[in-house]
C-alpha cells in the first residue's frame, strides 16, 4: 500500500510542484520494482520521465522515455508505448525539432488507435491539432481535432480531457479569427481549472494566459494586460524553480506582445528582454526564442531604430533558418514560412529606405520558394528530400544570379510589400530598381477585378483598358524587346496572366515578347542548367496521355474529352519516338512506368485542384487517380518538358513564402526544368489547337519552347472567335531559359 500511497500524492503534487511530483514517482516505482511489480514501476517510471521537461531535464527525459520504450516492447506493456511516444512528442517541441516531434505524436496516434486506447487517441489528436494550428495548416488540424471527440463507447471523461479539449478549440478558433469564440472556450477551461485546482495552481496560471492571449486577438488590450498580469503575481510567488521560471518567462513573452500591440514598444522591449534573460537559464528551451526576437525586430521597425533593427534582423533570420532546417515537411514549411514573411517584407523595406536595393533584392530572393529550390537543387525525390535534416539549400546573390542568367533572358522579379510595390529589372549586365506608389490590398483588389472579367470574358474594351492600366504598374517601359521575359512574382501576382496585360502602344505582352515565370531567381538559374544539361541533338522521346477513361461515377460533373485524345494524336505525330496511352489505355501505373523514361511528357486530359490541400490535388487516368502528393516518390532524370493540358494546373492558390503552388510546382521538383501549364479551367477545342501548333513550332520550327507557346498563343490570338485573353492567356511556361 505504501507504494500505491506515494503514487497518489505524486498525482496530487503535480498540480503544485512537479519537482515533488518526479521524487515521489520515482520513490514508487523504486518500491513497486522492489515488490516485483514490474507493470506498476513502469507507470511511476513513466509519470516521472514526462515531467522531467517541466525541470529544464529536456535530454533526461528523452533518455528514460526512449528506454521505456525498449523495456515496454520486451514485456508487451503495450498501454505504456503511445503514451511514451507521446512525451518524446513533448520534448521535441520543447527543442524545436518539429518534424520528429510530428512523427512521435503520429506514431502514438497509430499505436493508441490499434489498442483502441481511447485517452490516448484523444490526448495525442489534441496536440496534433495543436501543432498544426500552430503552423497555420487548419485542414489537417480540424481533423486531427475530431478526434478530441469522445467515443459513443467510451463510458468515462477524463476531466483533464475536457480541459485540455477547450484549450485546443480555443486555440483553433483563435487561427479561424473567431476570436469571440476562442475567448469563450479560453473562459471555459479556465473555469474548470479553478474548479479543479487551487487558485494558485499550474493548471490555473495556463489557463489565465490563454484568456490574455485570446483577449488580446479580439483587440480587448485592458483584459489581456489584466489576466496576464494576474499570471504574473501567482508565478512571482511561488519558490524559485526551473518550471517556476519558464512560466515567468512566458508571461512576460505575453505582456510584451500586448504592449507591441499598444504601441507602446519601449515597454514591450523591456519585457521581452525579461523573456530572454529568464529563457537564458533554460538552455534546454529554445521554442520562444524566435517569437521574443521577432518582436523585438518589429518594435524596433515602429521606434524607427535603424541600428537597433538591422542588428536584431540576422538573429532573427540565422533563427529562420534553423526552424527551416527542422521543419522539413514540405506543406508544414509552407505554412510556417508563409506566416513569418512578414519579417522578410519589413527587412526588404528597411533596405529600400537604406537605398540599398542589392540587399532588399536579396532578402526577397531568401524569402522566396526555398523548399522548391531545395528539391531542384537536390537531385532526389521529394520524399527522401523530406527526410534530410542535414539539407537546406541556400538562395543566390544577386552576383551569381546575374552570372547564371543567360544572354537571350530578362527577369522581371516583384516584392508586393504592405505599402508599396518593388520590381526589380535584371539581367546578365543590368540592375534597376523600380518604385510604385500602390498598396497590397489594393494591387490585389485589381488584380482580382481583371482576373475576373478574363475569365469570365467581360467586355472586350473594359478588358483592355483594366490590362492596360495594371501594365502602367507592374511593367517598366525600356526593357529589351530582343530577350525573352522571365516573370518572378510575389503574393497576388501569382494569380496574374502577365501576357494579357496592354502596353501604351495598345499590344498585348504577349505580343512583344516571349513569356516565362520562374518561382524565385534562384530556381531560375538552377531550372535553366538543368535545361542546358539536357540539350542534345537527335529525336526527343514522347509520352502523349490522351483523354483517360476516368470513373464516371466518381467524377458525374466531368465531360468526355474527345478534343484531348485528338489532342495526343495529332502531338504524336510530330514525333519519331512517341508513346501513346489513349483511353480505356491510359492508365496510371502505365504513365508511372514509363513518365520517367522519356524526354518529353504531355498530358491531355482531367486534373481535378484541391485549393486547401493541393497535395490531394489529382490527374485522372482510366481505372484510378494520380495525386499530386504520390509524385514525391519519383524522379526525372531524362524529361526536358512536361505539358500539363489540363484545367488549373499551373496555379491553385498562392503561398506568401513558395509561391504558385500546383502540380507544375511539383514537376519541377522532380527535375523538369520546363513545365507548360494553365492558370484556369480552359476549353478543350482552342486547347487542342493550341497544343498542336505548341508542338509543331518545337518540332518543325525548331524554337525554343517558351517562342514556340508564345506562337501558338498568336495563332489562337489571330482567330475572331478565340481573340479574347480568356482563350490563350491560361496557358504559361515555367521553370528556366531553354535554346529546345
Amino acid at each position: 500500500m505504501q507504494a500505491k500511497d506515494i503514487f497518489v500524492g505524486a498525482l496530487h503534487s503535480i498540480a503544485d510542484d512537479y519537482a515533488k511530483a518526479i521524487r515521489e514517482f520515482e520513490k514508487s516505482r523504486d518500491l513497486f520494482a522492489q515488490l516485483g511489480d514490474a507493470a506498476e514501476a513502469a507507470i511511476a517510471e513513466i509519470w516521472a520521465a514526462q515531467l522531467l521537461p517541466e525541470v529544464a531535464k529536456v535530454a533526461e527525459s528523452r533518455q528514460r522515455l526512449t528506454a521505456i520504450i525498449a523495456n515496454a516492447s520486451s514485456r508487451k506493456f503495450n498501454l505504456l508505448i503511445p503514451t511514451a511516444h507521446y512525451w518524446l512528442g513533448v520534448s521535441d517541441y520543447r527543442q524545436n525539432a518539429f518534424s520528429q516531434m510530428s512523427r512521435n505524436y503520429k506514431t502514438a496516434l497509430r499505436l493508441a488507435e490499434a489498442g483502441s486506447n481511447a485517452f490516448e487517441v484523444q490526448h495525442v489528436g489534441e496536440a496534433l491539432a495543436s501543432y498544426y494550428s500552430d503552423l497555420g495548416e487548419l485542414e489537417p488540424a480540424l481533423a486531427y481535432a475530431s478526434k478530441m471527440l469522445p467515443g459513443k463507447d467510451l463510458y468515462y471523461q477524463d476531466q483533464s480531457q475536457f480541459w485540455r479539449d477547450k484549450g485546443t478549440l480555443a486555440d483553433l478558433s483563435l487561427k479561424l479569427k473567431l476570436f469571440a469564440t476562442s475567448l469563450s472556450f479560453s473562459k471555459e477551461a479556465l473555469d474548470i481549472a479553478r474548479e479543479e485546482d487551487s487558485p494558485a495552481s499550474l493548471r490555473v496560471n495556463q489557463n489565465l494566459r490563454n484568456v490574455a492571449n485570446a483577449a488580446l486577438a479580439k483587440g480587448d488590450f485592458e483584459a489581456a494586460l489584466k489576466y496576464a498580469d494576474e499570471s504574473k503575481q501567482i508565478a512571482l510567488q511561488r519558490k524559485a524553480s526551473p518550471e517556476n521560471t519558464q512560466i515567468i518567462a512566458e508571461i512576460y513573452l505575453l505582456l510584451a506582445g500586448v504592449k507591441r500591440e499598444m504601441k507602446d514598444c519601449d515597454a514591450a522591449l523591456t519585457d521581452y528582454d525579461k523573456a530572454l534573460e529568464l529563457y537564458s537559464r533554460l538552455p534546454e528551451f529554445t521554442v520562444s526564442s524566435y517569437q521574443i526576437h521577432k518582436g523585438k525586430l518589429f518594435c524596433f521597425e515602429q521606434l524607427k531604430w535603424p541600428d537597433d533593427f538591422a542588428a536584431e534582423l540576422k538573429t532573427v533570420l540565422a533563427l529562420s533558418e534553423e526552424y527551416r532546417a527542422t521543419i522539413r515537411e514540405d506543406d508544414s514549411r509552407q505554412a510556417f514560412f508563409a506566416n513569418e514573411q512578414d519579417v522578410f517584407d519589413a527587412a526588404t523595406i528597411n533596405a529600400i529606405e537604406a537605398h540599398d536595393s542589392q540587399r532588399a533584392f536579396e532578402f526577397v530572393e531568401a524569402s522566396r520558394s526555398r523548399s522548391l529550390l531545395e528539391f531542384v537543387e537536390s537531385g532526389k525525390p521529394i520524399a527522401e528530400v523530406e527526410k534530410d535534416f542535414a539539407s537546406v539549400a541556400r538562395s543566390l546573390s544577386l552576383p551569381e544570379i546575374q552570372s547564371r542568367m543567360p544572354e537571350q533572358a530578362q527577369l522581371l522579379q516583384y516584392a508586393v510589400l504592405p505599402d508599396r510595390l518593388a520590381i526589380w529589372v535584371v539581367s546578365k549586365t543590368r540592375f534597376d530598381l523600380v518604385l510604385k506608389p500602390i498598396t497590397a490590398a489594393a494591387l490585389e483588389q485589381k488584380i482580382d477585378a481583371y482576373q475576373a472579367s478574363v475569365i469570365g470574358k467581360g467586355p472586350e474594351a473594359a478588358v483592355r483598358q483594366a490590362g492596360r492600366e495594371l501594365s502602367e504598374i507592374l511593367i517598366p517601359p525600356d526593357l529589351d524587346g530582343a530577350k525573352q521575359l522571365c516573370v518572378v512574382p510575389d503574393k497576388s501576382l501569382h494569380q496574374l496572366a502577365f501576357a494579357s496585360l496592354v502596353s501604351p502602344a495598345g499590344k498585348y505582352l504577349l505580343e512583344e515578347f516571349a513569356l516565362f515565370y520562374a518561382p524565385s531567381s534562384s530556381v531560375l538559374a538552377l531550372a535553366t542548367e538543368n535545361a542546358r544539361g539536357k540539350e542534345r541533338s537527335g529525336e526527343e522521346s514522347l509520352l502523349s496521355v490522351g483523354n483517360p477513361d476516368f470513373d464516371r461515377e466518381e467524377n458525374p460533373n466531368l465531360a468526355d474529352l474527345r478534343d484531348a485524345e485528338a489532342e495526343a494524336k495529332a502531338i504524336a505525330v510530330d514525333y519519331q519516338k512517341p508513346l501513346e496511352l489513349l483511353g480505356g489505355d491510359a492508365t496510371k501505373e502505365k504513365f508511372l512506368r514509363d513518365f520517367a523514361s522519356v524526354e518529353v511528357i504531355h498530358f491531355a486530359g482531367h486534373f481535378v485542384a484541391n485549393r486547401q490541400l493541393p497535395g490531394n490535388s489529382k490527374l485522372l487516368f482510366a481505372g484510378g487517380k494520380l495525386r499530386t502528393s504520390e509524385l514525391g516518390a519519383y524522379k526525372l532524370p531524362k524529361a526536358k518538358l512536361v505539358v500539363l493540358s489540363a484545367c488549373e494546373t499551373g496555379f491553385e492558390r498562392y503561398d506568401k513564402s513558395e509561391g504558385a503552388i500546383g502540380i507544375a510546382r511539383a514537376f519541377l521538383a522532380l527535375g523538369a526544368p520546363l513545365v507548360v501549364a494553365t492558370q484556369w479551367k480552359v476549353d478543350s477545342e482552342p486547347t487542342k489547337d493550341l497544343m498542336i501548333a505548341f508542338h509543331r513550332n518545337r518540332t518543325e520550327q525548331r524554337l525554343p519552347s517558351a517562342e514556340s507557346l508564345r506562337r501558338a498563343q498568336l495563332e489562337v490570338l489571330s482567330n475572331e472567335k478565340t481573340k479574347a485573353p480568356f482563350y490563350w492567356a491560361a496557358f504559361s511556361l515555367f521553370g528556366g531559359y531553354a535554346n529546345y
